[in-house]
């Protein structure tokens, strides 16, 4: 069947891509950003692969100028990563191929990795791969960052056990049924190496044997339920949640790493992660039990809602005890990443002043400004903290420094929403009703605030993780800078009994 005019320029463009990458002309890859920037729209071919595009433009500048580069701030990465999201958002089965979803959505995890973000590059392997379950591209990568994320976590218990499902992942790339696409010329042998490293640290094979991932017990009744649906969110504190909705991982041990502190001169940091932790676990409680009200617009009243007047404004209003549980589970969610922000400044003594610290700002020297790195930040050789400093751009802090503040397109709604919600009226609706103009209430749908009270609950659970991966980081190069004769007094505390 002979390609039509459109399918011929997609494929010269694609070419033309691929060859000025190849050649690292930094010139030519300007002017197809460009071209493919003014193809954007109805006229010209699907807005996706256009973004797709773009992010393959960036990559090969970002290739071509700083291969290897460790900054905390990477504007050809940064436009890689906005240009991915975009293209998943805007993707259509019916405009463009799934494998090409699948390898967008794929090359956006890659990318999540490589700046510290292995819990949210897992994320999204997990939706390819349910999708598109041979997809080899995803499941070899997923293999390499489970690997990485093994080496970030302080339990040897669950280092091993994530160690080992990522060797089997790693050694299920040589299955011959598995899809190919776009794959790197060496990664079969890419895999396998990373496999031998795995079995020469770990028995993988009586790790696999004895580690049983779904014969733990969930409860009875609401209990099961809330666990079931917490382990399909994968919003359990417990880094074995990112192997997937398993039983063993329904519960939170995670806390903060073993560490040390002069007497009287750091905030009690135990204590602070405890209340961190507590409002994340009642923000997702108030979010299970919005969602065993669903539908939220038509659920039976609750006895609190019994002789209370509101009057119907004709705007379609979702008013209910459950939508009420959904608004104050974004706000703790949201309100969680600024406090991280506050452990971030006082454990590393930023010297910011605490009142005044947002997750945005934290990481510069002017928190307003936000144009230079602490120094006590800057290009600091860890990980998860490098992690944290990107999660940041995921939202918007109270000051923009243009259109490439953030690198989620959400971001700026979900802080519209934060900010409507803390100070204005934010009215939640049962139809997608839109802002009236000149109308002082702004509204949103009851289904998609659902939608961005779950990706607030997903930051602050991934924030919460990095924290404690980032402090482990530290501990551990304290323990190598230490001298000999160092005076350390073990303290242990126990655990908190409820009753």
């Amino acid at each position: 069947m002979k390609p039509t005019e459109a399918e011929m320029q997609t494929d010269d463009l694609a070419q033309r891509i691929d060859a000025a990458s190849d050649n690292g002309d930094t010139a030519a890859l300007e002017s197809l950003d460009a071209e493919c920037a003014g193809l954007l729209g109805p006229a010209g071919p699907p807005d996706a692969l256009l973004y797709y595009f773009r992010s393959n433009i960036q990559e090969g500048l970002q290739s071509a100028l700083n291969p290897q580069d460790w900054a905390w701030r990477q504007p050809h990465k940064e436009k890689q990563i906005l240009f991915l999201r975009k293209a998943r958002d805007a993707y259509s089965a019916t405009t463009l191929d799934p494998s090409r979803f699948a390898q967008t959505v794929t090359n956006l995890a890659n990318q999540m990795n490589t700046l510290g973000r292995p819990v949210e590059a897992l994320r999204l392997y997990a939706g390819v791969l349910r999708t598109r379950p041979r997809f080899a591209m995803a499941l070899a990568n997923r293999g390499l960052v489970r690997f990485c994320f093994a080496r970030m976590v302080h339990d040897d218990g669950h280092r091993a056990v994530l160690a080992a499902y990522a060797c089997r992942d790693l050694e299920h790339v040589v299955d011959p049924k598995l899809e190919w696409d776009s794959a790197p010329s060496n990664i079969i042998h890419i895999v396998k190496a990373k496999a031998e490293e795995i079995r020469s640290a770990v028995d993988v094979d009586t790790v696999l044997a004895r580690t049983d991932l779904d014969g733990w017990p969930l409860g009875d009744g609401d209990e099961k339920t809330y666990r079931l649906r917490i382990l399909d969110r994968q919003l359990f504190l417990n880094p074995l949640v990112m192997l997937g909705a398993h039983s063993i991982a329904a519960a939170d041990p995670l806390h903060l790493p073993s560490h040390t502190f002069s007497q009287g001169t750091v905030p009690p940091l135990v204590g602070w992660y405890n209340q961190m932790k507590q409002e994340f676990i009642g923000a997702r409680l108030l979010y299970h039990e919005a969602m065993e009200a669903e539908p939220l617009e038509d659920c039976p009243p609750h006895f609190a809602d019994d002789d209370v007047r509101l009057y119907d404004t004709l705007d379609y209003p979702a008013f209910s005890i459950g939508a009420e549980k959904l608004r104050l589970a974004f706000r703790t969610a949201y309100s969680l990443l600024d406090k991280v922000a506050g452990f971030v400044n006082a454990y590393f003594d930023l010297g910011h002043n605490p009142n005044r610290v947002d997750l945005r700002g934290v990481w510069y020297e002017n928190p307003r400004k936000r144009n230079t790195l602490h120094p006590k930040v800057a290009d600091r050789p860890n990980l998860a903290l490098r992690g944290l400093y990107w999660l940041s751009f995921d939202i918007v802090g109270e000051a923009m420094n243009g259109p490439d503040d953030a690198l989620a397109p959400e971001a700026t709604h979900l802080n519209a929403l934060r900010n409507a919600l803390e100070h204005r009226c934010l009215v939640l609706t049962s139809e997608n009703f839109g802002a009236l103009d000149n109308d002082s209430i702004e509204r949103e749908s009851i289904a998609a605030f659902q939608h961005n009270t779950e990706r607030m609950l997903e930051l602050a659970h991934e924030a919460l993780i990095l924290l404690s991966l980032a402090m482990h980081e530290e501990e551990m190069q304290k323990r190598r800078d230490r001298k000999d004769d160092a005076l350390v007094v073990n303290t242990v505390l126990p655990d908190y009994r409820r009753d």
